[in-house]
């Protein structure tokens, strides 16, 4: 189907417009956007910058979409933001693209920004990600598959966040939340497991008690990281899991958040 492009919005005869495209009123699109087929934009979105839009994507009023990267260093270099498919966009989702020139921002697939999600220059998030209200990742933060960001918590800038984690609602981190975890409060550790996300995802129970077995050890033993995880190694069965887990905390730079102690438990 041909695209719909209502007469007051402002595109550019630059910009590269797939089919089945709505742009809505006042809506304003620039001269290096790539938008792909069946995607939306509601009234007073705005999309600039070199910008590549998969497709089905909706952008609800006031989304702003590839602008500057909030940062001093900034000086109008060509910087890219790159966005996947079946992505929502709700009111005023603020995504930057790169700081560095030919740096890029990276969102997956079927995310969920909800009202008020702010990502960030240089960050490179999975797919099915879900922000929720007034959330907030710094930048160059990564965001593996199925995270949960809860509303108005914020990540700062350089840390990670592995797949199938959760931060808490009001939560502030500043290390890495690994990954199948629930992170929460202000660098306040980590309070449990996301075994609603594995049991949704069809975890097997082997691997959800292996998943069980690491945390109690890494994060309830009060054991340092060193060796609770020599300790993981030693008793809990080397799944694959397991050693995505033993992994990411060996490759963090920022520490890791721990098991409600006011240390960083670095590896």
């Amino acid at each position: 189907m041909p695209s719909s492009i209502h007469p007051t919005a402002q595109v550019s005869p630059e910009a590269v417009i797939g089919d089945n495209v709505t742009i809505g009123p006042f809506c304003y699109i620039g001269a290096k956007v790539t938008i792909g087929d069946g995607c939306s934009f509601q009234g007073h979105c705005f999309v600039e910058g070199t910008t590549v839009i998969g497709r089905n994507n909706k952008f609800y009023p006031f989304a702003a979409i590839g602008t500057d990267a909030e940062d001093y260093s900034y000086k109008g270099e060509e910087t890219f933001l790159h966005i996947g498919n079946n992505n929502v966009f709700r009111e005023n989702t603020t995504i930057n693209r790169g700081t560095k020139a030919g740096s890029e921002t990276v969102i997956g697939d079927d995310c969920y920004f909800m009202a008020g999600a702010h990502v960030a220059h240089n960050c490179e998030l999975g797919n099915h990600v879900i922000m929720v209200v007034n959330s907030g990742i710094a930048g160059y933060v990564h965001v593996g598959n199925n995270v949960l960001i809860s509303g108005l918590a914020g990540v700062h800038q350089f840390c990670r966040v592995g797949r199938f984690a959760v931060l808490s609602g009001g939560s502030t981190i500043s290390m890495d939340l690994p990954p199948f975890m629930i992170g929460d409060g202000r660098n306040g550790g980590i309070r449990g497991i996301n075994l609603v996300g594995l049991k949704r995802n069809n975890f097997p129970e082997t691997t959800v008690r292996a998943i069980k077995n690491f945390y109690k050890i890494v994060f309830r033993s009060g054991m340092n990281m060193t060796n609770a995880l020599e300790k993981v190694k030693a008793e809990i069965p080397q799944i694959p899991e397991i050693v995505e887990l033993i992994e990411f905390i060996h490759s963090s730079k920022r520490g890791i958040l721990h098991g409600g102690h006011a240390d960083s438990r670095r590896s």
